[in-house]
Protein backbone atom coordinates (compact mmCIF):
# COMPACT_ATOMS: atom_id res chain seq x y z
CA UNK A 1 0.00 0.00 0.00
CA UNK A 2 1.90 3.64 -0.84
CA UNK A 3 2.50 5.25 2.05
CA UNK A 4 0.42 8.77 2.19
CA UNK A 5 1.73 11.70 0.94
CA UNK A 6 2.37 14.76 3.25
CA UNK A 7 0.29 17.61 2.67
CA UNK A 8 2.70 20.04 0.85
CA UNK A 9 1.29 23.21 -0.03
CA UNK A 10 2.81 24.99 -3.30
CA UNK A 11 3.09 28.44 -3.03
CA UNK A 12 4.30 30.24 -6.10
CA UNK A 13 6.43 33.56 -5.95
CA UNK A 14 5.26 35.58 -8.73
CA UNK A 15 5.14 39.52 -7.16
CA UNK A 16 8.42 40.58 -7.59
CA UNK A 17 9.74 43.92 -9.23
CA UNK A 18 12.03 42.02 -11.69
CA UNK A 19 14.07 44.83 -10.88
CA UNK A 20 17.01 43.45 -12.82
CA UNK A 21 14.92 42.56 -15.98
CA UNK A 22 13.47 46.04 -16.25
CA UNK A 23 9.98 44.27 -17.31
CA UNK A 24 7.71 41.95 -16.08
CA UNK A 25 9.74 39.17 -17.32
CA UNK A 26 7.00 36.74 -15.95
CA UNK A 27 4.79 37.33 -18.83
CA UNK A 28 7.30 36.84 -21.24
CA UNK A 29 6.89 33.84 -24.02
CA UNK A 30 8.86 30.70 -23.74
CA UNK A 31 7.48 27.89 -25.92
CA UNK A 32 4.20 29.85 -26.29
CA UNK A 33 2.93 30.33 -23.19
CA UNK A 34 3.75 33.32 -20.70
CA UNK A 35 7.18 32.20 -18.07
CA UNK A 36 4.71 31.55 -15.09
CA UNK A 37 2.27 29.19 -16.90
CA UNK A 38 4.81 26.39 -16.77
CA UNK A 39 5.35 26.93 -12.69
CA UNK A 40 1.79 26.53 -12.69
CA UNK A 41 1.09 23.76 -14.69
CA UNK A 42 3.92 21.62 -13.54
CA UNK A 43 2.72 22.48 -9.68
CA UNK A 44 -0.92 21.65 -10.30
CA UNK A 45 -0.50 18.64 -12.01
CA UNK A 46 2.13 17.34 -8.83
CA UNK A 47 1.06 15.46 -5.87
CA UNK A 48 1.24 19.13 -4.08
CA UNK A 49 -2.06 19.08 -1.57
CA UNK A 50 -2.56 22.88 -3.32
CA UNK A 51 -1.38 25.72 -4.79
CA UNK A 52 -1.14 29.21 -4.20
CA UNK A 53 -0.12 32.24 -6.46
CA UNK A 54 0.83 34.90 -4.98
CA UNK A 55 0.87 38.11 -7.54
CA UNK A 56 1.38 42.06 -6.78
CA UNK A 57 -1.87 44.28 -6.96
CA UNK A 58 -3.67 45.10 -10.17
CA UNK A 59 -1.19 42.35 -12.22
CA UNK A 60 -1.88 41.50 -15.64
CA UNK A 61 -0.83 38.28 -14.91
CA UNK A 62 -4.54 37.58 -13.79
CA UNK A 63 -5.72 38.01 -17.22
CA UNK A 64 -2.76 36.44 -19.00
CA UNK A 65 -2.44 33.21 -17.03
CA UNK A 66 -4.72 30.30 -16.70
CA UNK A 67 -4.55 30.27 -13.46
CA UNK A 68 -7.48 27.97 -12.46
CA UNK A 69 -7.64 25.37 -9.34
CA UNK A 70 -5.04 27.92 -7.68
CA UNK A 71 -5.32 29.46 -4.97
CA UNK A 72 -4.35 33.26 -5.77
CA UNK A 73 -3.66 36.21 -2.79
CA UNK A 74 -2.06 39.66 -3.80
CA UNK A 75 0.93 41.11 -1.81
CA UNK A 76 0.37 44.38 -1.14
CA UNK A 77 4.21 44.97 0.05
CA UNK A 78 5.82 43.68 -3.16
CA UNK A 79 8.29 46.87 -2.79
CA UNK A 80 9.22 44.93 0.50
CA UNK A 81 11.04 41.96 -0.96
CA UNK A 82 10.32 38.25 -1.78
CA UNK A 83 9.65 37.59 2.11
CA UNK A 84 6.80 39.24 2.54
CA UNK A 85 5.36 37.55 -0.74
CA UNK A 86 6.37 34.19 0.83
CA UNK A 87 4.78 34.91 4.10
CA UNK A 88 2.00 36.14 1.83
CA UNK A 89 1.63 32.85 0.59
CA UNK A 90 2.06 31.25 3.86
CA UNK A 91 -1.05 32.80 5.65
CA UNK A 92 -3.01 30.93 3.22
CA UNK A 93 -1.71 27.78 4.10
CA UNK A 94 -0.32 27.91 7.65
CA UNK A 95 -3.88 25.93 9.30
CA UNK A 96 -3.30 22.87 6.99
CA UNK A 97 -0.10 22.19 5.94
CA UNK A 98 2.68 19.79 6.82
CA UNK A 99 4.81 21.94 4.63
CA UNK A 100 5.65 24.09 1.91
CA UNK A 101 7.16 24.35 -1.07
CA UNK A 102 8.36 27.73 -1.93
CA UNK A 103 8.06 27.45 -5.78
CA UNK A 104 9.85 30.37 -8.09
CA UNK A 105 7.99 31.58 -10.90
CA UNK A 106 10.83 32.32 -13.14
CA UNK A 107 11.92 28.89 -13.44
CA UNK A 108 9.39 27.49 -16.65
CA UNK A 109 11.58 24.05 -16.82
CA UNK A 110 10.72 23.04 -13.19
CA UNK A 111 8.28 19.67 -14.26
CA UNK A 112 5.58 18.07 -11.83
CA UNK A 113 8.11 14.84 -11.33
CA UNK A 114 10.61 17.05 -9.83
CA UNK A 115 8.23 18.34 -7.58
CA UNK A 116 6.78 14.73 -7.19
CA UNK A 117 10.48 13.79 -5.71
CA UNK A 118 10.75 16.55 -2.96
CA UNK A 119 7.67 16.28 -1.67
CA UNK A 120 8.28 12.56 -1.30
CA UNK A 121 11.39 12.95 0.44
CA UNK A 122 9.65 15.42 2.51
CA UNK A 123 7.47 12.61 3.48
CA UNK A 124 9.80 10.34 4.47
CA UNK A 125 11.60 13.47 6.83
CA UNK A 126 8.75 15.91 7.46
CA UNK A 127 10.60 17.52 10.21
CA UNK A 128 13.29 18.59 7.54
CA UNK A 129 13.59 21.40 4.85
CA UNK A 130 13.94 19.88 1.66
CA UNK A 131 15.65 21.30 -1.23
CA UNK A 132 16.79 19.92 -4.66
CA UNK A 133 20.92 19.70 -5.51
CA UNK A 134 22.97 18.99 -8.57
CA UNK A 135 26.14 18.54 -8.75
CA UNK A 136 26.90 20.02 -5.64
CA UNK A 137 24.69 23.12 -6.49
CA UNK A 138 21.35 23.68 -4.65
CA UNK A 139 18.14 25.18 -6.40
CA UNK A 140 14.80 25.80 -5.64
CA UNK A 141 12.13 25.05 -4.59
CA UNK A 142 12.70 24.47 -0.95
CA UNK A 143 10.28 23.17 1.03
CA UNK A 144 9.79 24.58 4.61
CA UNK A 145 8.83 22.33 7.61
CA UNK A 146 5.19 23.74 9.18
CA UNK A 147 7.71 24.15 12.40
CA UNK A 148 9.55 26.74 10.97
CA UNK A 149 6.62 28.81 9.69
CA UNK A 150 6.24 31.13 12.96
CA UNK A 151 9.83 31.78 11.94
CA UNK A 152 9.18 32.95 8.29
CA UNK A 153 7.28 35.38 9.50
CA UNK A 154 10.38 37.04 11.16
CA UNK A 155 12.10 37.15 7.70
CA UNK A 156 12.37 40.78 6.30
CA UNK A 157 13.86 41.54 2.79
CA UNK A 158 14.66 40.13 -0.81
CA UNK A 159 15.69 36.92 0.08
CA UNK A 160 12.69 34.46 0.97
CA UNK A 161 13.83 31.73 3.32
CA UNK A 162 17.24 31.07 2.74
CA UNK A 163 18.83 33.16 5.77
CA UNK A 164 16.92 30.76 7.80
CA UNK A 165 19.03 27.91 6.60
CA UNK A 166 21.86 28.38 8.85
CA UNK A 167 19.78 28.63 11.93
CA UNK A 168 20.76 26.04 14.86
CA UNK A 169 18.77 22.79 14.25
CA UNK A 170 17.88 23.15 11.35
CA UNK A 171 18.39 20.07 8.93
CA UNK A 172 18.77 20.40 5.15
CA UNK A 173 17.60 17.32 3.32
CA UNK A 174 19.27 17.44 0.03
CA UNK A 175 17.44 15.63 -2.89
CA UNK A 176 19.71 14.72 -6.56
CA UNK A 177 16.97 16.21 -9.32
CA UNK A 178 18.57 14.92 -12.29
CA UNK A 179 16.58 17.91 -14.49
CA UNK A 180 17.69 21.33 -14.98
CA UNK A 181 14.60 22.82 -14.12
CA UNK A 182 15.37 23.30 -10.61
CA UNK A 183 18.76 25.27 -11.38
CA UNK A 184 17.49 27.51 -14.07
CA UNK A 185 15.67 31.16 -13.51
CA UNK A 186 15.45 34.34 -14.82
CA UNK A 187 16.53 37.48 -13.79
CA UNK A 188 18.11 39.16 -16.95
CA UNK A 189 17.91 39.62 -20.34
CA UNK A 190 20.57 37.79 -20.96
CA UNK A 191 19.40 34.33 -19.05
CA UNK A 192 15.97 35.07 -20.99
CA UNK A 193 18.26 34.76 -24.09
CA UNK A 194 19.51 31.61 -23.13
CA UNK A 195 16.67 30.21 -22.00
CA UNK A 196 14.82 30.84 -25.74
CA UNK A 197 18.37 29.22 -27.08
CA UNK A 198 18.99 26.46 -25.33
CA UNK A 199 15.46 25.15 -24.39
CA UNK A 200 12.84 27.32 -26.57
CA UNK A 201 12.41 24.29 -29.10
CA UNK A 202 12.13 21.36 -26.80
CA UNK A 203 9.50 19.74 -26.18
CA UNK A 204 8.16 19.72 -22.74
Amino acid sequence: MPHQLANVSGVILAAGQASRMGRDKLSLPFRGLPILQHVVNAARNSTLRDVTVVLPKGSELRRTVDLSGCNVVTSVHRDMGQAESLKTGLRSVIDTADGCMALLGDQPLITASAIDMLVGAFTQQPECWVAPVQEGMRGNPITIPSTWFPKVFELEGDTGARPLLGSPGLTLRLVRIHEVGPFIDVDTEEQYQRLLTNYGQKTA
